[in-house]
């Protein structure tokens, strides 16, 4: 009960730090004017008779009309290569203002005819648009990949601003497959004893992963087929081979041990008065079991390289193992002397080992987890 009633105090106390705060007075008094602004015509759309959100709207709307006045004359006058895009969102905050204030009647009532700066923001997205291309085309030319990154981002924010502007569409195409990682994830070989296996299920397994889950903005995982059809030059190689690697060696145990089991009825005793008793006894008999394992095992060796200088960029061992059992049994003797355990056991058959091919998927799940892992830590950093 403290516990609730607390509870339902701090509720209260935050209820009304809310309300108090929602007329936008205490944004007015730090000189958060837009702030201030908003938060006193959503108070006035749900008390529109409220004194303190009517003042607040009516001190601290001309106060943001000329605050945002001000950023724009000071913007102008600076030499910051993205000064329109900040030009822009000062329009667009003043524009936001008046709309909100158009959209509720007692904000109305206050400030009937709200600036808008419609021709002003429209030649400020022309020319912000104009600065974002230029600063793409700049960094576009630097050749490097981090800077074809910096140059898509500008050439975003320019499309944004005016939708198709000049040939933006294009430059943005080009400026992705240049900030694109392309890695070439290369066919994996299995050790040249394992004729029946191939390594295609692995393979597709993590290249599918790969491109679904973990690919990043600007990285690209191809097949060889993939680089091939577009005449693409990868930026790394992703190699994987299977080392120290056997699989279904096979181990068998066999276990006899004599059982028995105490008070079994094993028939009856008539007495001298002619009453009939069971007799019990102890039942015995020899259980033989038999085990058969075959155990794959071995290591994935994962390496990055660089294609350009053949450099060894980050290299991981992942061991992997895959223990496939088959139990059965007989016995002779008194099958009383059992469990239904052990009598289950002395019905089953040997079971034939999976094909070749089954065992070799089986021992690369655990490895394919934590592949996966390793390549998905490395390629978000990129």
């Amino acid at each position: 009960m403290k516990k609730f009633t607390f509870n339902l105090s701090f509720l209260f106390i935050v209820t009304l730090i809310v309300v108090s705060c929602s007329t936008g007075k205490k944004a007015l008094e730090h000189g958060d004017y837009y702030s201030a602004s908003l938060q006193a015509i959503n108070r006035l759309r749900s008390k529109p008779d409220s004194k303190n959100a009517r003042m607040t709207l009516e001190q601290s709307y001309p106060y943001a009309l000329d605050f945002y006045k001000n950023q724009i004359d000071a913007a102008m006058r600076t030499e910051d290569p993205l000064k329109y895009s900040k030009i822009v969102d000062y329009y667009g905050r003043m524009n936001h203002l008046a709309d909100e204030i158009d959209r509720c009647p007692a904000a109305k009532s206050i400030i009937p005819t709200p600036r808008r700066y419609y021709s002003e923001i429209a030649e400020a997205k022309k020319l912000g648009a104009e600065e974002r291309y230029q600063l793409g085309m700049t960094a576009l030319g630097i050749g490097t990949r981090q800077a074809a990154k910096e140059a898509y981002y500008h050439f975003v924010e320019c499309n944004k601003l005016i939708p198709g502007f000049k040939d933006v569409n294009d430059k943005l195409d080009e400026s992705k497959y240049m900030a694109t990682l392309k890695v070439l994830l290369e066919q994996i070989p299995v050790p040249g004893s394992l004729n029946e296996v191939s390594s295609e299920f692995f393979y597709n397994q993590v290249m599918e992963h790969l491109k679904k889950s973990y690919t990043t903005e600007f990285v690209r995982f191809m097949s060889p087929q993939e680089l091939d059809a577009e005449d693409a030059q990868p930026d790394q190689y992703l190699r994987m081979k299977f080392e120290e690697f056997v699989m279904g060696q096979v181990y068998d145990k066999e276990k006899v041990e004599d059982v028995s089991k105490d008070s079994v009825v094993v028939g009856q005793v008539t007495l001298e008065d002619g009453t009939k008793l069971d007799a019990y006894n102890t039942v015995k008999a020899k259980l033989t079991t038999f085990h058969r394992e075959l155990s794959s095992h071995g290591v994935l060796d994962v390496i990055l390289v660089d294609t350009y200088n053949n450099q060894v960029i980050a290299q991981r061992k992942f061991p992997g193992d895959y223990v496939w059992a088959t139990e059965w049994g007989s016995f002779s003797g008194d099958e009383r002397a059992l469990s239904a355990k052990q009598l289950a056991l002395t019905k089953q058959k040997p079971v034939p080992p999976p094909a070749p091919q089954q065992l070799f998927i089986e021992f690369t799940k655990p490895i394919y987890n934590q592949v996966t892992t390793f390549l998905a830590n490395y390629f978000k950093q990129q």
